[in-house]
């Protein structure tokens, strides 16, 4: 019974992940090719968990260790346009390679100007390492075997 608990456990946590950061792959890609693509600068780094305030330092102390913060980005509606918004990453980087005020390659659905991602290979690769997690405890939910 303890098994089957564990199992079932392990396959919806797996279910969770591989979705949550799935979209997180599958979406900046898709935006890239048909929405719409802005140039957008790195205003300052998010701090804390959720909403969390905006600091200027890319990484932080938390329990005694450094650790690399999400990105928040300020990015034009429109290529050429005045008015901006403000997006925040919700993937992090295993270290943050990103800088304060650094140019960054903003993607979003022109239906949707204030769901935005920055489209950049550390924050994609980060999302296809948990998602292959979320794949693999998915097998080891169905099969019972780690191996």
């Amino acid at each position: 019974m303890l098994k089957l608990f564990f199992r079932v456990l392990l396959l919806g946590l797996g279910l969770f992940l591989s979705y949550i950061f799935g979209k997180e792959i599958i979406e900046p890609v898709q935006f890239k090719t048909t929405g719409v693509q802005v140039e957008g600068r790195v205003h300052g780094f998010v701090a804390g968990r959720g909403k969390g305030s905006i600091q200027p330092e890319s990484t932080g102390v938390r329990k005694g260790k450094r650790r690399a913060r999400r990105p928040a980005f300020r990015y034009p509606v429109a290529a050429g346009s005045t008015d901006s918004l403000e997006g925040r990453s919700s993937t992090a980087a295993l270290f943050s390679n990103y800088a304060l005020n650094e140019k960054v390659t903003v993607v979003f659905d022109p239906k949707e100007p204030q769901h935005a991602y920055i489209f950049g290979w550390q924050l994609i690769f980060m999302a296809i390492l948990c998602t292959l997690l979320g794949l693999y405890m998915i097998k080891i939910g169905l099969t019972g075997r780690a191996s």
